[in-house]
């Protein structure tokens, strides 16, 4: 009996893909597909699929008797590209994604940096019957630069302190895990959202941050990434308050660098207001 390798789940796969009219395409992303920082013994194979009908590949799994034995598999969210993807835990503990796209979905992602960036990475093409790759991969360097920076930073800032309000209003109500989850999971997304924004107006629209919280002890301002030991907490209210405020200092301290590398006026009065609340509220306990 042959033990399963990647290799042999990708072969597999291109030939499944090559006979399956439903696929147009079938590329190889992430690390086993880029140059820097590839694949090592504990990487997965993410493989991106356009499909006339996805869902067909999605919500059935027969097909991947024709890959190879699994034990696991569900779907999710894709990491980028706001797709679904069907993650399967293949024999010999091999991790497999196959996100599944509908091939209306390629000129959405031509103008979406998330997915321009992981793009841009590297990609091993499998199955491009229509010769669609070369299309998406056009300008992507130039699209990235164009999309570096989101326009919304405004927003962005306005949302954490809208939560950090909104999580001490729950740790006062006793709602204690509700509001942990707010600190440790939306504020922090905003967080490294600006951390990324930081870093690339300190080192030029080309430095490479990556996406979510990848890498991010490696491409983010040490100054920042110190603080993170003090930004979490357990599951205990004390450390949660003591979480929301060295979350909101540290939000409070890059924000007011990107404003500044912005040339854009700081919204001191805002954030005063928004502060004096989750003290007020910490301080009525």
């Amino acid at each position: 009996m042959v033990n399963l390798t990647y290799d042999i789940i990708t072969e597999r796969f291109q030939s499944f893909a090559e006979r399956e009219q439903n696929i147009r395409v079938a590329i190889i992303v992430g690390s086993r597909a880029r140059r820097e920082k590839p694949a090592d013994q504990y990487a997965d194979l993410d493989l991106v699929l356009f499909a006339d009908n996805p869902n067909s590949l999605l919500h059935h799994t027969k097909w991947l008797a024709q890959i190879g034995r699994y034990y696991l598999t569900f779907l999710e969210q894709t990491a980028v590209g706001g797709g679904i993807e069907r993650r399967v835990l293949f024999d010999g503990g091999l991790d497999v994604d196959f996100a599944c796209f509908p091939i209306s979905a390629i000129a959405e992602m031509e103008s979406h940096h998330q997915v321009l960036s992981v793009l841009s990475k590297g990609t091993k093409v499998l199955v491009d019957k229509d010769n669609i790759i070369p299309r998406l991969k056009k300008n992507i360097k130039a699209n990235l630069i164009k999309n570096e920076i989101p326009e919304e930073i405004e927003n962005m800032l306005h949302d954490f302190w809208y939560h950090a309000v909104l999580a001490a209003k729950k740790l006062r109500r006793a709602e204690l895990l509700e509001g942990k989850s707010i600190i440790d999971s939306y504020m922090k997304h905003l967080l490294i959202s600006f951390i990324r924004i930081h870093a690339k107006l300190n080192n030029g629209m080309e430095y490479n941050t990556w996406h979510a919280f990848r890498f991010v002890e490696e491409w983010a301002d040490t100054k920042f990434v110190s603080q993170f030991k003090h930004i979490y907490a357990h599951y205990e209210e004390d450390d949660v308050w003591k979480a929301l405020k060295n979350t909101m200092n540290l939000f409070h301290e890059v924000s007011i660098e990107v404003y500044h590398l912005k040339n854009i006026p700081y919204p001191d009065e805002n954030i005063r207001y928004a502060t004096h609340l989750v003290d007020s509220y910490y301080q009525g306990r």
